[in-house]
């Protein structure tokens, strides 16, 4: 009876001790106040381009190359006919005429809002055509490499001896001077700067994981090129393109200047050429084409800097 009495016990016991609640227990976690600074810098990392239009210079000489084209391709609209000579010969700039007129009696405004439209087509067009030259030519190099590689930059570096002025000259006096010449030589002659960066960064993307991958699963070249090799390799493209347009306007400026270029729609170096007889007794004449090109070649490359800045943050950094 005894020993009953002891189990029943012993089982109301551990009933009891079943039953006790426990309290509640309150779990923190407290994060290190590095976190969200970490978080921070990476997510700047990822998004270079609103870094870039945050830059200073981005909002100061972003607007002023809007500006200057805009007025160069709408102005045309708004002011008169370039090519007349119904006005007072060497007019000083007035409120008649903001720019003053020039040594046949032209409204100086018109040829330069006009002459805008050739400097910026040149340079934009040679840009355009050096890029994609670069992107084929350096894209399939790096990529594939080998045989091709060697042929592909053996091109390049033709092209990139070739003297431009000079091939410039020759062209002018076998094919006459137009604009679609001028451009179709300094796109020649300076795209390999473009594709040599081109190949750099195809060789360094296509040893990447996901392209390995896309060979794997039987990705034909072309597409692995088109998808995955060219998108990634854009930023450093798109900062050596845009030093390549202040490039083209400043040697599109300076072959017209030497008397290279299309007479029937002359550019702001072309003006310039034709004012170096009246730079004394009329200024105006030299000072507003060139310090339009002074200004949209220093937006240009300023754009180009902040753009190398920011998707390249720790370039020019000593280490």
């Amino acid at each position: 009876m005894t020993t009953q009495n002891s189990i029943d016990r012993d089982s109301t016991d551990r009933v009891r001790a079943d039953s006790v609640e426990l309290p509640d227990l309150e779990v923190r976690i407290d994060i290190p106040a590095t976190e969200p600074v970490a978080i921070a810098g990476r997510r700047s990392q990822a998004s270079p381009w609103r870094v870039f239009f945050r830059k200073p210079s981005t909002l100061f000489f972003g607007p002023l190359l809007v500006v200057i084209a805009l007025v160069s391709f709408v102005g045309p609209f708004f002011v008169g006919d370039p090519v007349s000579t119904a006005h007072p010969v060497l007019a000083p700039p007035s409120l008649e005429y903001p720019l003053g007129t020039d040594q046949l009696g032209r409204d100086y405004l018109a040829r330069v809002v006009y002459g805008g439209q050739v400097s910026l087509l040149v340079g934009f067009s040679v840009a355009f055509l050096c890029m994609t030259f670069g992107l084929l030519v350096g894209g399939l190099a790096g990529y594939y490499g080998g045989a091709i590689d060697t042929g592909l930059v053996k091109i390049a570096e033709f092209f990139q001896v070739l003297p431009g002025l000079v091939l410039a000259l020759v062209a002018a006096a076998l094919l006459g001077s137009n604009m679609l010449i001028i451009v179709s030589i300094l796109a020649i002659t300076m795209w390999p700067g473009v594709g040599r960066i081109v190949r750099a960064e195809a060789m360094r993307i296509s040893q990447l994981g996901y392209v390995e991958s896309a060979k794997a699963a039987g990705f034909s070249g072309a597409r692995i090129i088109w998808s995955d090799v060219i998108p990634n390799a854009m930023p450093p493209v798109l900062v050596a393109t845009s030093m390549t347009v202040g490039r083209a306007i400043l040697i599109e400026s300076g072959l017209a200047y030497l008397g290279i270029g299309d007479t029937n729609r002359p550019s702001w170096g072309a003006l310039l050429n034709s004012a170096q007889s009246y730079m004394q007794s009329a200024w105006w004449l030299a000072v507003f084409p060139g310090a339009l090109i002074f200004l949209t070649v220093l937006a240009v490359n300023m754009l180009g800097d902040g753009m190398n800045d920011s998707f390249n943050p720790t370039a020019g950094r000593v280490k």
